[in-house]
């Protein structure tokens, strides 16, 4: 068998050495053993470094392309406000609150004066059946569009009209009624004293010529005013009176042509006698009037 020279052997154990092996060398010779002990630290130091340099470098992170900024469109829709949910349903309400609104604008006159008392008899005496709740006509002719004012320029001959009615006027005046000299149709009912007073016949003209529109004879209505607000005030007031102490005086002949001496003669009997003379002062109910000659337009 041929010997193994031992400087070789020394150069094979170095070598194990360094590879991480102890060798069957070190058990066998023990020079060799405490020379491999101190030849190794060396050799063990530099082995991270080699396994390090063996693996494969990780590449550096290639950078993300930079996010584009939003159109102006969407940064306007962005920025703008919401509407918060608890709106949707006060934006429905919205119009119901406007129609409300709207009609407190405009509040019915309050208290017991005579527009509001004329218009609340008005409907009850049986005016707006005939003539409509707005005075735009039915049964009976229309007081809207100063129609009103053409057929009885002056508040008088209106109330004196509807305190005798159709057959009252007929019998008294003549056929004919009205500064328009309309035939009369009997379809009027006259109103009598024991229906309605004074006052609240004067208070139902003063609706009906409101109805009517713009009175072209200013003085008539400030009188047609001042007699119903002295009427409400002054409990028993007759027409005639009122008339008088406001310092109106009725017209000649009633404005119905019919006979111009039975107005003023019968204006002297005193109240009830003459709606023409204001004796029977009960203010005219325009409604019933136009009522009684619904053919008279």
């Amino acid at each position: 068998m041929t010997e193994i020279p031992e400087h070789l052997l020394k150069r094979s154990r170095e070598r194990r050495a360094a590879m991480g092996g102890d060798g069957d060398g070190g058990a066998s010779d023990g020079g060799g053993a405490s020379q491999s002990s101190e030849t190794s630290p060396a050799p063990s130091a530099a082995t991270p470094a080699k396994a390090a340099a063996s693996m494969p470098a990780h590449p550096a992170p290639e950078s993300l392309p930079a996010t584009p900024p939003p159109s102006p469109m969407v940064e306007a829709h962005q920025r703008r406000r919401k509407i918060p949910f608890w709106a949707m349903p006060v934006l429905a309400a919205l119009p119901l609150w406007a129609y409300v609104y709207q009609g407190t604008l405009s509040p019915p006159p309050a208290g017991e004066g005579p527009e509001v008392l004329g218009e609340e008899l008005y409907a009850s005496s049986g005016c707006a059946g005939c003539h409509g709740a707005g005075g735009g006509g039915g049964v009976g002719p229309a007081f809207t569009g100063g129609s009103i004012y053409e057929t009885f320029p002056d508040f008088a001959t209106h109330f004196e009209w509807v305190r005798l009615g159709s057959a009252g006027w007929q019998a008294e005046k003549g056929d004919t009624y009205g500064a328009t000299n309309k035939p009369v149709g009997g379809g009027m009912p006259g109103f009598g004293e024991d229906q309605l007073s004074d006052a609240d016949l004067v208070y139902i003209i003063l609706h009906e010529r409101l109805l009517g529109g713009e009175n072209p004879n200013e003085e008539d209505m400030l009188a047609l005013e001042e007699v119903a607000l002295l009427l409400s005030e002054n409990e028993g007031m007759t027409l005639a009176e009122a008339m008088e102490e406001v310092g109106v005086e009725a017209p000649e002949g009633g404005g119905g042509g019919g006979d111009a001496e039975t107005p003023g003669a019968e204006g002297q009997d005193g109240p009830g006698t003459d709606a023409g003379t204001g004796a029977s002062g009960t203010g005219g109910d325009q409604p019933p009037a136009a009522t009684a000659e619904p053919q008279d337009g």
